[in-house]
């Protein structure tokens, strides 16, 4: 990395017409897709291949008025590259089966087994999701078949019902008739 492709957040905010503090805070907000730098008492140093993003970003806001999920969502359909901000993995010369992650050596072996562990965890949390959401399924399944059979015995006391009604009105009908020959 040289450092002449890389820009203070006050050069950017020129270059870009908007303030430092917006740029900082887009640093923060839309990181996945900046390359930057943040360094002691808040400097941030940003790599210029980013500036077609903040100029991007400045136009969806000003121009467009989107709210930062929006915005996070065209930036993703407009293919721009994500950066993965990673501590660097080292394999030490000393002992060939160890990984160095930041400060402390690993085996490799203890490193799968972690990863392994993990794995699991997660499978036995989407079980119980699984779990979880098929009994809700056949509980909300149950009570659709008992609104449904509810409903259908309501339906047949309604028409029951209708056809006493008519049974009673023709009944009163020749009593009426009757009455006036």
């Amino acid at each position: 990395m040289q450092q002449k492709d890389w820009l203070s957040a006050e050069e950017v905010a020129k270059e870009i017409k908007v303030s430092a503090m917006t740029i900082k805070r887009n640093c923060r907000t839309y990181g996945s897709f900046l390359k930057f730098q943040q360094g002691e008492k808040n400097k941030y140093l940003i790599h210029q291949e980013c500036i077609p993003v903040f100029q991007f970003i400045a136009k969806m806001r000003n121009k467009r008025n989107l709210q930062k999920t929006q915005i996070i969502e065209l930036l993703s359909k407009e293919g721009l590259p994500e950066y993965i901000d990673i501590e660097p993995i080292q394999i030490t010369k000393q002992q060939p089966g160890q990984i160095q992650v930041g400060r402390g050596v690993v085996a490799i072996q203890e490193l799968d087994r972690i990863v392994a562990e993990r794995v699991s965890e997660q499978l036995k949390k989407h079980e119980e999701n699984l779990k979880e959401w098929l009994t809700e399924q056949k509980k909300q399944q149950q009570d659709f078949q008992k609104i449904n059979e509810r409903d259908q015995n309501l339906m047949a006391m309604i028409r029951e019902n209708q056809e006493i009604k008519k049974l009673i009105a023709a009944t009163q009908q020749k009593k009426w008739w009757q009455f006036w020959k």
